[in-house]
């Protein structure tokens, strides 16, 4: 805008100093030729002063300048919106005049550009064969990513990283990759596939397929020290879907049933053992409890419950002395 308004205004100066310096030419008059000869009837006419072509190359110029400095005025200013922050930069020398994090309406010098960059959460993401849409119609920025496990098995992931750019970087980020689009092309695209690739690497198979929050924790964690510094922040990772070839995973399910297997016949001998350790203690208190007894019977004790039975069998009239033959020797009533 600005470039287009400088280019009004010297259309502008050319105009007026041309309109300035046009000579106004004479007209011929009726009747006579331009060089003013005699017409029919034979007499002169003074020519006509003709000032038309002087007039429109003034107001032409008029307004082109006054667009000009329209043009000017409204390079002056720019807004933002809440999710973006901007790199002022001279036009001309092409180095960082300002950055503008806040938003709003705000001013600049007309031959500043402003270099706009967008700060809220944005997505890449790695699905398929890269031609596949998503739920929202959108297509990826990439095929799915191909990975080695720590037991050099292979596997397709499909991811989807969520990301910001931090405000009170954008400067920097200008330096070094120019606009948005080049921090995307030579930075976030890379590094993502990169560490997706890499991390796997660090868990077995048996880990990837079953354990996905320990290996989507470890690629933030990776993403994060990759990112330190460069003014990017990792919102978010989601590893939508692990492929193994058929071959793993038919193997993975067997030895899933195998283990449920195992797992039912060692919960059914854990039963039986704690049954059968239920009847060693219960026999096991049975014994101490008879031992107990038997140890507490003494011969005095033993004559003294003797005592106290006759006594109870007398006081109810059923105390029968015998000689120790069948014949009855005393019945006490």
């Amino acid at each position: 805008m600005f470039v287009f308004g400088l280019i009004l205004l010297v259309l502008a100066v050319i105009g007026l100093t041309v309109s300035a310096r046009l000579k106004v030419f004479d007209a011929p008059a009726a009747g006579t030729d331009r060089s003013g000869r005699r017409g029919d009837a034979g007499e002169t006419l003074e020519p006509r002063r003709n000032r038309t072509p002087n007039h429109i190359v003034r107001w032409v110029s008029t307004g082109l300048g006054a667009l000009g400095v329209i043009f000017l005025v409204l390079s002056s200013f720019f807004a933002l919106d809440p999710g973006q922050a901007a790199v002022l930069r001279g036009q001309f020398t092409r180095a960082v005049d300002g950055i503008e994090t806040s938003e709003g309406l705000h001013t600049k010098a007309p031959w500043d550009d402003v270099i706009e960059f967008d700060v809220r959460n944005q997505q890449v993401k790695y699905i398929a064969d890269g031609r596949t849409t998503d739920n929202a119609g959108g297509l990826p920025d990439g095929a799915q990513i191909t990975v080695q496990d720590k037991e050099g098995v292979s596997a397709n992931i499909d991811v989807t990283v969520q990301y910001s750019i931090a405000r009170d970087a954008v400067g920097d980020i200008y330096r070094v990759y120019r606009d948005e689009e080049g921090l995307r092309q030579k930075l976030i695209l890379n590094d993502i596939r990169s560490v997706v690739r890499d991390v796997p690497g660090n868990f077995t198979t048996l880990e990837v397929l079953t354990d996905r929050p320990a290996v989507r924790a470890a690629v933030v964690k990776a993403l994060e020290a990759k990112w330190e510094g460069k003014g990017l922040i990792v919102e978010d990772v989601s590893l939508q879907e692990i492929r193994y070839p058929d071959t793993v995973t038919t193997a993975f399910a067997d030895a899933q049933q195998a283990q449920i297997a195992v797992t039912t016949e060692q919960a059914k001998l854990d039963a039986t053992k704690v049954s059968a350790q239920q009847k060693v203690v219960q026999a096991q208190a049975e014994a101490d409890a008879n031992a107990l007894l038997n140890s507490s019977l003494t011969p005095s004790i033993l004559q003294q419950r003797y005592l106290d039975t006759l006594k109870e069998l007398a006081a109810a009239g059923n105390l029968v002395i015998t000689d120790g033959t069948n014949s009855q020797i005393l019945v006490q009533r």
